[in-house]
């Protein structure tokens, strides 16, 4: 070899091993595993002639805590509505004639503390009452009878269907609003809560109690992950059980549009002027492009779902694997049940991160996947090259602390609000399923296939003593392109 040659070498060498090391993903709350399987991930995918794409969850995965769940206590405290007394009992009864009597009494008592709220303290508007007004209107004890009631009615529908399912009805909460209008909503709320530290509060009165958390953060380390995504050539988007509107302007809020492709989430049905009505858009419904210098361009290809658990992989399908050669996402960030079956079933999938909520149990898809990750490290010694070769996806559980501002940890353990101690699971029976798990020396496939399936304790098939499982039925492991 002369030495022209040699010196060639030589300078390869180094520059393979300098992109070996290369740290695309660096901040020091990254948990170890998480930040090596990102920078495995980027390393192998990046500046593909085809991009290739990821897909994020939003609320509890992006950000610590419910942008929407949040945005729904600022509606309430802002009274930013846009319907008359008789559009807003149109929009509040809306589907709900098949409910017992006790859901109709609490419809009744907010229609009619809406009616009394608006004698006296509206027109309400998108922009919300003013600040004097807003004071005045708390201290009110009809506000807030009506608050517990419009957040009590959240809370009990979940006793008849999901949690996303219950969110349909406060869509309906920006029924007479355009677009633009609920952006710029959530754009206020999300700046106003991402600079408070994390609070329980509650509203008391004669209505009852409904509690819930203040404080909604995306952290340093998702626009790292965002920028590194970005720039290496991998396609970043969202796909949402919230609606659309406050995810786009989460992201901008938040610091993600200048690296995000676009949009997928909820979409409520328009009137002929563009105006919200109470009722899902399944025809017409579109995610959205992020355009330059913050526009958004709504997308030309329908989405035609709910994008929640099943739905999100139709929503992908649909919307995305045409736009991408028939092909599916590489990777998936996840926190629930929600999440579940687009983190599950696409073949294409090579890596998992599920955010740590700490509080998942047996019979929900986030406790689920943080028993699989955990069996992946644990009993099979998983690194990503190690999954991939196996045909497994991997799996990553990636903790944080709820407390304070907020922020991730370098630990697959979470710190929940109000506690000092870290933890992976919320109870022993993730740990013992866990450990059954490692008994029987079953597959990724065995498990998520399996213990996926709602069983009760009685089931004579239950091997755990407990029930377990979240879904009725399951399209299967790595079951679509």
């Amino acid at each position: 070899m002369n030495i022209s040659n040699f010196c060639k070498s030589l300078l390869l060498a180094a520059l393979l091993a300098a992109a070996s090391c290369t740290q695309y993903v660096s901040h020091p709350d990254w948990s170890p595993d998480a930040k090596k399987a990102l920078n495995s991930f980027i390393r192998s995918e990046r500046n593909q002639k085809e991009r290739p794409y990821v897909v994020f969850d939003f609320d509890n995965t992006c950000s610590i805590f419910d942008i929407s769940e949040q945005l729904m206590i600022y509606q309430l405290e802002t009274m930013c509505f846009n319907l008359s007394p008789e559009a807003f009992s149109q929009m509040a009864m809306t589907g709900m004639g098949a409910y017992p009597e006790s859901l109709q009494k609490v419809l009744r008592d907010i229609v009619g503390g809406y009616q009394d709220l608006y004698n006296r303290y509206g027109p309400f508007t998108p922009s919300g009452v003013d600040n004097n007004t807003a004071v005045k209107m708390r201290e009110d004890p009809a506000w807030k009878n009506f608050a517990i009631g419009m957040g009590r009615m959240y809370d009990l529908l979940q006793d008849y269907m999901t949690a996303d399912e219950a969110y349909l009805w406060t869509m309906g909460w920006f029924a007479g609003m355009t677009g633009e209008e609920i952006y710029q909503m959530a754009k206020r709320s999300h700046e106003l809560y991402s600079s408070v530290e994390t609070l329980k509060r509650s509203w008391t009165g004669e209505a009852g109690t409904h509690s819930w958390i203040d404080g909604v953060s995306v952290t340093d380390n998702i626009r790292e992950l965002w920028k590194a995504l970005y720039e290496n050539g991998i396609d970043i988007w969202v796909c949402s059980a919230s609606e659309v509107a406050p995810v786009r302007a989460a992201v901008d809020v938040f610091g993600l549009h200048d690296y995000c492709k676009g949009v997928i989430a909820m979409t409520m049905a328009r009137d002929s002027a563009g105006r919200y009505i109470p009722e899902y858009d399944f025809t017409n419904g579109h995610s959205f492009l992020a355009g330059p210098e913050g526009s958004w361009i709504e997308d030309d290809i329908p989405t035609r779902t709910q994008p929640w658990g099943k739905g999100k992989v139709e929503a992908i399908r649909n919307c995305l694997v045409p736009r991408y050669g028939g092909k599916g996402p590489l990777a998936g960030f996840m926190d629930s049940s929600g999440d579940f079956n687009f983190c599950t079933e696409f073949s294409s999938m090579r890596l998992v991160i599920c955010f740590n909520r700490a509080n998942r149990k047996v019979t929900e898809g986030g406790g689920l996947i943080a028993e699989v990750a955990m069996y992946e490290k644990e009993a099979l010694g998983y690194n990503l090259k190690k999954a991939t070769k196996a045909g497994d996806i991997f799996y990553i559980l990636q903790g944080r602390d709820e407390n304070g501002m907020r922020s991730l940890r370098p630990s697959e353990k979470t710190i929940r609000l109000g506690e000092k101690t870290p933890k992976v699971f919320d109870g022993e029976d993730n740990a013992r399923s866990l450990e059954y798990f490692k008994e029987k020396h079953l597959t990724v496939k065995e498990i998520l296939e399996t213990y996926c399936i709602a069983t009760d304790v009685s089931d004579p098939s239950n091997p755990l003593g407990f029930s377990y499982g979240f879904l009725d039925r399951y399209d299967g492991y790595k079951s679509k392109e």
